[in-house]
């Protein structure tokens, strides 16, 4: 067993799972760290304009996530009441799985080698392309191999590129698209360590008035691959950190992975 943490924060905050043995970024850490410089500057803009708003946005998915993977098990979902507006509906897209090989971690044993030897971090990883990341949900409807993803939003997703001024509708587009690459990226991950390709993404966004399921088919899905590992070269070329990754001692990120 290693005596280096599976999931580290480096000081520059990229989070980065140890596979392989080398510290790879995750994929969510590629996406933000690829972001137009305009991208990132209107997102300073957006936090500094609405002070908590991005911590309270995480804890509100945190619950999300969780009632999910407690619902999927067989258990109460738990989601606190101040959430519970983003939790309806969710369950009749989850209730259309047949199948689960993958929530938040490996279900099915020839997955094992996707968890870290503690049993505390799971993920898929690229040794190719040096990235890592962990799927929200993979399973089959029908007999059609699905890779999903559970996000909770203030406003609808957009899977086509709106109409001039639609300034909600282009916040829905971009989110849809950076969201379509994770997975894609997650995909492409999991088929490199297992052989499993999934067929199609589903998106599971959840909203205070109303829940979308968003199908993306097989093609659209190696379009938002090739894009992400554009983004993935990117990113290498321009993260300079050590591998030892940050200035936080190997206790406290034991921890923080625990967490």
């Amino acid at each position: 067993m290693t005596d280096k943490p599976y999931r580290i924060q480096t000081s520059a905050g990229h989070r980065k799972y140890l596979c392989s043995g080398i510290y790879m970024p995750s994929v969510t850490t590629v996406l933000s760290a690829t972001e137009s410089e305009k991208s990132k500057a209107g997102l300073r803009t957006w936090q500094k304009n609405n002070p908590g708003a991005l911590e309270e946005a995480s804890t509100r998915g945190s619950a999300i996530h969780l009632g999910c993977e407690n619902y999927l098990r067989g258990l109460d979902h738990g989601v606190p009441e101040q959430y519970l507006d983003f939790w309806s509906g969710i369950s009749t897209y989850l209730d259309w799985f047949d199948t689960i090989h993958w929530s938040e971690r490996p279900l099915r044993p020839d997955w094992n080698h996707l968890r870290s030897d503690d049993k505390e971090v799971a993920f898929v990883w690229s040794t190719e392309h040096k990235y890592a990341g962990c799927p929200d949900l993979i399973g089959e409807i029908g007999g059609v191999r699905v890779i999903a993803d559970f996000k909770t939003s203030n406003a609808p997703y957009m899977s086509t590129f709106p109409d001039r001024g639609d300034r909600i509708g282009f916040g829905g587009y971009r989110k849809y698209t950076k969201c379509a690459q994770q997975m894609a990226a997650y995909r492409y991950a999991l088929n490199e360590r297992t052989g499993f390709l999934c067929d199609v993404a589903l998106i599971i966004v959840s909203t205070p008035e109303t829940t979308q399921g968003i199908f993306i088919d097989g093609d659209q899905l190696a379009l938002h691959e090739s894009r992400f590992l554009k983004r993935c070269s990117q990113f290498h070329d321009i993260d300079n950190e050590t591998e030892d990754c940050g200035t936080q001692s190997l206790q406290e990120q034991r921890e923080q992975a625990s967490a």
